[in-house]
């Protein structure tokens, strides 16, 4: 069916309406491309699998897309060299889990879905991803002291340069040279540890002058005393940050190295989260499941009886038609409300092949 028929027949709002019961994009960009078939065997799969996703929501609560997000682009990214960012590695791993667990869920019930276990059972398991990423990253994001010896000696160094750069400040607030500060607090600019010291009273605390306040009262100092420490602290910040770096360049390899795998998982994900979607719709309109039969050729015309005129005859293509009654009870447009809208019955003989509805304004 062409595009603009579909657009007549606001097949697009309600494939907008589908794409609202989705659980994550993948989902969504399925719903929102979906087109009708012409195919029987695909109509009755679709069915099929949508009865079963209707009775699986109804009877098993903890089956769901819980977690999954459609992580193709950043796994793309990895494959091409990038290095990924915390938060796109944590959403592979919350993907992975998510598709784990419902793979799980499914083939256990295997019996009762068996549709949606074969679909669940091409989930693949991207062995130690999800682990290797787990003792990396915390559920901020933050890469773990334990990510490596390296990170979790830099951490500890900084810690104990930390507290003797607060000690220093700490003894300064404390003594007779707070007078000339205009509030007795440590603060951080550009990486360094400042204690704010009033305009006018410049070179009383000697040190490097890093921020002034808006108005100009206040100058952001770092003390002399404590240079040296903050230049060890910063050398040491530096050092962390090109470690985390190495950690997460390593994990972003490990997602590329299984990369077409994540790919295929959520494109399982996505198709599962499509049939899910479907039976909440169905749910939610009182769909029916129709019963299809199967389409069968009516014989071709036969050619004409003159020679001159089968010469010239060309064979018309097979017709193919349902060669069944249509029956349709209590029809109602989905997009209309359910509880307002006039319910419609239709039936249609085996030799009826076009069926033209007129509209109010044509006289029907």
């Amino acid at each position: 069916m062409d595009s603009k028929s579909l657009i007549t027949l606001e097949f697009d709002k309600v494939r907008q309406i589908l794409a609202g019961y989705t659980s994550f994009s993948g989902g969504e960009e399925l719903a929102l491309a979906l087109q009708p078939t012409t195919d029987v065997l695909e109509a009755r799969q679709w069915q099929t699998e949508t009865a079963e996703a209707a009775r699986l929501l109804d009877s098993h609560s903890n089956v769901t897309i819980g977690g999954a997000r459609d992580v193709r682009r950043p796994v793309d990214n990895a494959e091409r060299g990038f290095t990924l960012p915390a938060e796109e590695l944590l959403d592979i791993r919350s993907t992975l889990v998510a598709a784990r667990s419902l793979r799980r869920n499914l083939l256990k019930a295997e019996e009762t879905f068996p549709h949606l276990a074969e679909i669940a059972e091409l989930i693949e398991e991207c062995p130690g991803l999800v682990s290797a990423i787990s003792q990396t990253l915390d559920e901020r994001g933050e890469v773990l002291d334990s990510a490596s010896p390296k990170l979790a000696r830099l951490r500890q160094e900084l810690r104990v340069v930390h507290g003797r750069i607060q000690e220093k400040l700490q003894r300064i607030l404390q003594s007779s040279q707070n007078q000339y500060l205009q509030e007795p607090l440590v603060s951080m600019r550009s990486g360094r540890y400042v204690v704010p010291l009033r305009a006018d009273a410049k070179g009383r605390i000697k040190g490097i002058v890093h921020d002034q306040s808006g108005s100009g009262a206040t100058l952001w100092i770092e003390p002399l005393a404590t240079v040296d420490l903050n230049n060890e602290y910063r050398g040491l910040q530096i050092a962390e940050q090109e470690e985390i770096q190495r950690i997460l360049a390593e994990l972003s390899q490990q997602v590329a190295e299984q990369g077409d795998s994540i790919k295929r998982v959520v494109e399982r994900m996505a198709e599962l989260d499509l049939i899910f979607a479907r039976a909440r719709y169905a749910s939610v309109i009182h769909g029916v499941e129709p019963d299809f039969v199967d389409w069968r050729v009516f014989a071709a015309p036969r050619p004409p009886k003159h020679a001159n005129e089968r010469e010239k005859w060309v064979p018309p293509p097979p017709n193919l038609h349902p060669g069944s009654t249509l029956w349709i009870k209590g029809a109602r447009h989905p997009l209309l409300d359910s509880s307002t809208v006039v319910p419609t019955d239709l039936t249609v003989d085996e030799d009826t092949f076009v069926v033209l509805i007129t509209g109010p304004n044509t006289g029907g």
